[in-house]
């Protein structure tokens, strides 16, 4: 899913798995004041062009703040993004792990369903939210590799395992192509809200989620055709 690589340096392993676990500590009122100023930051000007002082600036903090908390400017990125997207993925593994023990049929459109519902409540409540998902697919993936490793590896690999009981004769290489060509239609709706010509609004943006899931409903559960070609 989303072009993931699992190999990168002990390093950057290293330093994801400190800022990890640093998440798990409830924010101070200056670690939340640093963390929104570079979200409107990076969102508004990207990771090269935002330096620590300006955010420090912008937070009304000390510079040195930047650093006892986050460490780097990498290890800010990565954690203004894993507060944007982990109540979302929490959520997601939320009603997944609802809709599979419940005694309903567990169909394709339910699981889809559990997807995307939580990242329509957060673009609601937080109108940053696709410019800061949109931010990290136009970083270099040198710098947001590691990041989408580390915040959607394991729900890429819960909801294709999900996927797979619904739609059985899907190849499971076949099925997380689907399933990648769907997220990349989910971020280019986060980007663009409306077709061309059109005017991006809440409204259109929810439009596009309904024709989203009817779309991707009828990618992922298409006869697989690859045999075919190959």
């Amino acid at each position: 899913m989303l072009a993931l690589y699992t190999l990168f340096d002990l390093n950057d392993r290293l330093f994801y798995m400190m800022t990890d676990n640093a998440e798990d500590i409830a924010p101070t009122n200056t670690q939340t004041k640093i963390l929104d100023a570079a979200e409107c930051l990076f969102v508004e000007y990207g990771y090269a062009a935002t330096s620590l002082r300006a955010i420090a600036s912008a937070a009304g903090v000390n510079l040195a703040a930047t650093h006892y908390y986050f460490g780097s400017k990498k290890g800010l990125f990565a954690s203004v993004f894993r507060r944007c997207v982990q109540p979302i993925n929490e959520e997601r593994l939320l009603l997944l792990n609802k809709i599979t023990e419940s005694e309903r049929p567990l169909t394709a459109r339910s699981v889809l369903e559990s997807f995307f519902t939580p990242l329509v409540e957060a673009v609601y409540k937080n109108h940053r939210v696709p410019a800061l998902i949109g931010r990290i697919y136009a970083e270099p993936a040198s710098l947001t590799k590691p990041i989408l490793e580390q915040e959607f590896g394991k729900i890429a690999a819960r909801y294709q395992l999900a996927l797979s009981e619904v739609l059985p004769d899907v190849p499971t290489e076949e099925l997380s192509w689907r399933f990648h060509f769907m997220v990349g239609s989910m971020i280019h709706l986060l980007q663009f809200n409306a077709p061309l010509g059109t005017e991006s609004t809440y409204s259109t943006f929810i439009s596009g989620i309904d024709r989203m899931l009817d779309y991707a409903e009828a990618g992922l559960t298409q006869p697989n055709k690859r045999q075919r070609h190959d």
